[in-house]
Order: C-alpha cells, then sequence, then structure tokens
C-alpha cells in the first residue's frame, strides 16, 4: 500500500490505509528492512526515543537551512521531528514524510489528526521506500536524522537514496544527514568480522523496565543486535554503517554533493576527531 496523508486524518486501528489518500508512488522491495525495524519498534519508538537528540535546536536549524522552502524528511517514523517542524513553518511552506513502515506512519497520524487545520494542512506522508523519489518536491532542504540513514541495507541502496534526494533539491538546497560516527580502519580485515565478540549491555529504559542489549560487527560496515526483555519481548535491527569520509565519497559519487558544513550536532557545535555523532550539510557543488 501508498499512503499520502494531507489534509483531514482519520487514522484507524488496522494501519493509515484507511487515512485519507493522494497521489502514490511504488514502494520497492529494498525497504523491506526499514520496514522490518519499524513495524517491530513503532509501539515503543516515542517512549524509548522521545528524548534522544534535542528536538529544539533540530527543528531551528533546518528551518535556518530551509529558508521557508518545502522540506522532505527520509524516514520520519512517528513524526519526533516533522511534526514540531510543521508548527514552526510558515507562508505556503510544508513538510513531506516518507517512511516504509505502515505501523510507524499509523502512530504518525494519530498525532497528526490532534493538530489544527492550520498545521495539519501543511504535513505530507507517504509510505515508500527512502531511496526512491519522493513527490511533491522540489525542497529546499532533505534531512535524515538519527542514524536512520543506516537503515538503508547496503552501500548500493545508499548511494542511490543519496541521487534521488539530490535530484528533488530547488538550486542551492541541501540534504542534511545525522550519524553517529564510525572511523575508517585501512589495517581492517573485513573477513574477520564474523568473529568480533558481541557487546552485551543492560538499559533502563524511560518507563522503568530493564532492557538487554546484544550487538556485533556481522561484515564490513555492517552491525547488528537486538532488545529484549522479561516479558519475551524481542526487538532486532540492523544497520549499515559508514564512517563521515565515506559518506563524503557515496555523495560525491552519487550526484557531485560536497559536504560544505559539519557540525557535531544540530546545536552546531563545532565537529572535532572525538565528535562521536555528526550533522553533515550536504549541497550541489558549483
Amino acid at each position: 500500500g501508498v499512503i499520502c496523508c494531507t489534509g483531514s486524518v482519520t487514522p484507524s486501528p488496522t494501519g493509515p490505509d484507511s487515512a485519507t489518500f493522494g497521489d502514490s508512488f511504488a514502494a520497492a522491495s529494498g525497504e523491506s528492512l526499514a520496514s522490518a525495524y519499524g513495524e517491530t519498534f513503532a509501539a515503543v519508538y516515542d517512549d524509548w526515543y522521545a528524548g534522544v537528540t534535542d528536538v529544539a535546536s533540530t527543528v531551528e536549524t533546518l528551518l535556518r537551512l530551509s529558508g521557508g522552502g518545502n522540506l522532505l524528511e527520509l524516514g520520519v517514523g512517528t513524526g519526533r521531528i516533522a511534526i514540531p517542524l510543521a508548527q514552526r513553518l510558515s507562508g505556503p511552506a510544508h513538510i513531506v514524510g516518507v517512511d516504509a513502515s505502515s505501523a510507524m506512519l499509523d502512530r504518525m497520524a494519530e498525532k497528526v489528526a490532534d493538530l489544527s487545520d492550520s498545521v495539519r494542512d501543511r504535513i505530507v506522508m507517504h509510505r515508500g521506500d527512502m531511496k526512491n523519489p519522493v513527490p511533491g518536491g522540489p525542497f529546499s532542504v532533505i534531512f535524515c536524522t538519527f542514524n536512520t540513514f543506516f537503515n538503508l541495507p547496503d552501500r548500493a541502496a545508499q548511494i542511490e537514496c543519496l541521487h534521488s534526494a539530490a535530484m528533488s533539491l530547488t538550486p542551492g538546497g541541501a540534504i542534511v544527514l545525522e550519524t553517529a560516527v564510525f572511523h575508517d580502519d585501512p589495517t581492517h580485515d573485513p573477513t574477520h568480522d564474523e568473529h568480533h565478540d558481541p557487546i552485551h549491555e543492560t538499559r533502563i529504559r524511560p518507563d522503568g523496565g530493564t532492557v538487554r542489549s546484544t550487538s556485533r560487527i556481522t561484515s564490513e560496515h555492517t552491525a547488528e543486535g537486538e532488545f529484549s526483555d522479561d516479558r519475551g519481548n524481542v526487538w532486532p535491527w540492523r544497520i549499515c554503517f559508514a564512517s563521515p569520509a565515506h559518506i563524503d565519497r557515496m555523495a560525491l559519487e552519487a550526484a557531485g554533493l560536497v559536504c560544505t558544513d559539519r557540525w557535531e550536532d544540530f546545536t552546531r557545535r563545532p565537529f572535532v576527531p572525538s565528535s562521536s555523532r555528526q550533522v553533515c550539510v550536504l549541497r550541489r557543488r558549483l
């Protein structure tokens, strides 16, 4: 199914397919990994990740970069960033959000239904693979927060995503990626990845429950793991990670994009070698 929710949204307990429909676009089979993540994490996402990054500074920086234009969020999830961003838009500007997960979009649709008409009319949701072109452009800013770019299954999908996004930018527009920082290791032998010992952690979630985390590198630039609790619930995940330098090379290869700004976070704190996170701003090379 394909979803475009605009204006008045009527969420349904069976999923966002019962919401208002508009123009659609094809969802490719490559979305299965991101969709599986969304279907698994949708019920806990808002509780677990509400404060994982600073929403206010994220919204403020994206607004500045957009210059009053339209925005597209890749992997919009439950609307953690898109909804407060829509509440700050003015003039004719709107925000489009794409996600492979019906469960995530259903959660977002429930929130959108509670917004004022003036804010609700600025939000468009699509179900589909974020590596594919999305209707509703061109966009002044296309952004992807909190490691969502790494949910794409492989390098080919990441390059395709960057290419599609670049084709949807306005002149002078920007692609903004927020990711954890992984470092290239020229001495690394990927044939030994399968022998890496898993990392085990125990975390206390906002609801007070105890969740166990297991993660390991399984192959070159790929890590996977799972969260589990005492009730028998399991939340598996998998990422295809890249270093800042590798992201820069993919962006250049995909569409002649260059990194014009790199910060540690959306407060625009300077990026330094010890930074554990990055926000990179990619634009077409002049």
